[in-house]
């Protein structure tokens, strides 16, 4: 009946789903990280754990169901940005990564105070479609599948827009010592015309940036800014376009903590390089070797507690009765939930099955470099997981008119298929050539070895993977 609560999840089903986005964002994160994920594939793979475990949570609540679904996993991976020059500005130290005529690769001295605030614009514009669609999920607003495509809009509209004029204003006071070394790359490459006018000659293309004496990071720092101004634009639409502010609120939030998570976590970069507050820390033995991926993992695993944590707190204890949108045509649904159903289910985990397997060949010389295997093997595997996956939709959607893709509720789903998608994460990252225990040291003292500062951020990993596991199952207990 129109006008009736919906009990949310208790107390203690939120702070379960608190300590799972915690483990699951770490292991993810990681995993995201590794060959065959990376990118926007891998966020992509991130952003579909983190939405079938706030649907398994919240799927009471929640507006459109099925529908929303794709969107919500999507968004994470269109906001994704290169950080590889920017993550390790907080050392204090800037690289020129191509190098100067007659000179080689140049490192300066880099203002610490400047490169936090790099660090943090970083995280702000990093999941902001991501984190403004998770706060319309516990909205008492309703929004139609339009209205995600038009913050999408919004968020290329003004992220482009501004790297073609304000960031190149912005980046001066933000970071005026790497526009001034850009300016003086370009001359040392033989480059004519202001930064501004090179960088729209090259628009937005980071591995051309590459090539100049510190235009890594000046491409870099300009999307960072872009992204970071589209994330504000979000935040007022939301509040002023569609008086949400709930939404709104949510989005700021869960930026300020996507900010705060990536750059605490580059303390395991810069730890140890002497310069500065955070630099100065010494780095323990065990990251020595494993500063990258223990960064990966704790962002990660700060930014699934936060999510979590924030959609616990302003979710409350009730909700609005979830709002009746029109049913599309079977046809339209069954197009719709099979195109989704394949991206995500079949060709972002075949994609990182297929290029492991072929990099491993390739590594043996079974195959030459560059082949064009992997993509012929990503085809024909995607391609074989569709037939089952249209026949089982066929029969759902057409044969039986059921409202959802699937025949069952979207929580017993978002169960499942969350268990099946990390289960097959931690299967490529552990168990696959090139994971971890294919790269143990075996009849080579492998206790000895293992416990050695090489393997600890990967047997964090591990135990992080299998709390998530042995938490799994209080879930199903739970709900």
């Amino acid at each position: 009946m129109q006008g009736d609560k919906i009990r949310m999840p208790s107390a203690g089903q939120k702070a379960l789903s608190v300590v799972l986005g915690a483990l699951l964002g770490g292991i993810m994160w990681r995993f995201r990280g590794t060959h065959g994920y990376g990118g926007s594939w891998g966020l992509i793979a991130v952003g579909t754990a983190f939405t079938l475990l706030i649907f398994v949570f919240y799927e009471k609540s929640i507006k459109n169901g099925f529908v929303l679904f794709p969107v919500l996993a999507i968004s994470m991976g269109l906001t994704v940005t290169g950080w590889g020059a920017s993550n390790g500005l907080l050392s204090g130290y800037i690289y020129s990564t191509a190098e100067f005529p007659g000179e080689g690769e140049r490192v300066l001295l880099f203002s610490q105070p400047r490169a936090l605030i790099i660090m943090l614009l970083t995280g702000f514009g990093l999941s902001c479609l991501f984190g403004l669609f998770a706060g319309t999920l516990i909205s008492e607003r309703e929004y139609k599948l339009k209205d995600y495509f038009i913050f999408i809009a919004v968020f290329f509209a003004v992220s482009y827009l501004t790297k073609a004029t304000l960031s190149h204003l912005l980046i001066k006071a933000v970071s005026p010592q790497i526009a001034a070394l850009f300016k003086e790359g370009l001359v040392a490459a033989g480059k004519t015309g202001s930064p501004w006018k090179v960088y729209m000659s090259h628009f937005d293309n980071i591995p051309w940036g590459k090539k100049i004496p510190f235009g890594r990071a000046y491409f870099e720092v300009i999307e960072h800014i872009s992204h970071a101004v589209a994330a504000t634009a979000l935040v007022l639409v939301a509040k002023a376009g569609y008086r949400d502010g709930k939404t709104a609120l949510f989005s700021l939030i869960f930026n300020l903590c996507a900010a705060f998570a990536i750059t605490a976590a580059d303390f395991f970069n810069v730890a140890g390089t002497g310069r500065g507050i955070i630099a100065a820390v010494p780095k323990l033995a065990p990251f020595a070797r494993n500063n990258w991926s223990m960064w990966e993992f704790c962002t990660g695993f700060m930014l699934g507690l936060f999510l979590m944590l924030i959609l616990a707190v302003m979710s409350g204890k009730e909700a609005d009765e979830k709002a009746q949108y029109p049913v599309k045509s079977p046809k339209m649904r069954l197009a719709g939930a099979f195109t989704a159903g394949v991206y995500l289910f079949a060709t972002v985990p075949v994609r990182a099955f297929v290029m492991r397997i072929t990099q491993h060949l390739e590594n043996r010389g079974v195959i030459e470099s560059e082949s064009p295997y992997d993509i012929i093997g990503i085809v024909l595997l995607t391609a074989a997981a569709a037939v089952p996956v249209f026949i089982k939709l066929k029969k759902n959607i057409i044969d039986k008119n059921l409202p959802a893709p699937v025949d069952g509720t979207l929580t017993d789903f978002s169960q499942k298929a969350l268990t099946a998608y990390t289960l097959t994460a931690g299967l490529f990252f552990i168990f696959m050539p090139g994971g971890v225990l294919y790269e143990l040291p075996w009849g080579k003292g492998i206790f000895g070895a293992a416990a050695s500062p090489e393997y600890i951020v990967p047997a964090v990993v591990v135990c992080a993977f299998a709390l998530w596991c042995a938490a799994g199952v209080a879930t199903r207990k739970r709900l």
